[in-house]
């Protein structure tokens, strides 16, 4: 009997994920976030590109993506709110999904990211 209690608990901390994972999705979002200085400084001195603005609608909503990941991680602790944390993670990865898709969007059939924030920002 106790033996089988000990099994069902490292099968449970097999699921947990542990410092690897913590290290790899820390550098991620450094790495997102570093990519973002020359995509936008770049664009705000020599104007908007189409490649950088394409670039920019997948790093910006991936850096989001991995700040809000942390939220729900932090939040909404996979055991003690099991169903509320993969809810929230499925919500997270199909909205990200379809900032992406908007971005694409925006950056083909409009005047791009980059482009707006000048107009914007000018006006």
């Amino acid at each position: 009997m106790q033996i089988e209690d000990e099994k069902k608990e490292e099968k449970v901390e097999e699921k947990e994920e542990g410092y690897e994972f913590g290290a790899f999705h820390w550098n991620m979002e450094r790495g997102a976030a570093i990519a973002l200085i020359p995509l936008m400084s770049t664009q705000v001195i020599y104007g908007a590109h189409p490649v950088a603005d394409g670039l920019l609608g997948v790093v910006l909503p991936f850096h989001i993506y991995m700040g809000f990941d942390s939220c729900i991680t932090d939040y909404i602790p996979k055991r003690v709110y099991p169903r509320l944390h993969k809810a929230a993670n499925w919500t997270l990865g199909g909205t990200t999904g379809l900032v992406m898709w908007g971005c694409y969007e925006f950056n083909t059939n409009d005047i791009g990211i980059m482009e707006f924030a000048q107009r914007f920002f000018a006006a």
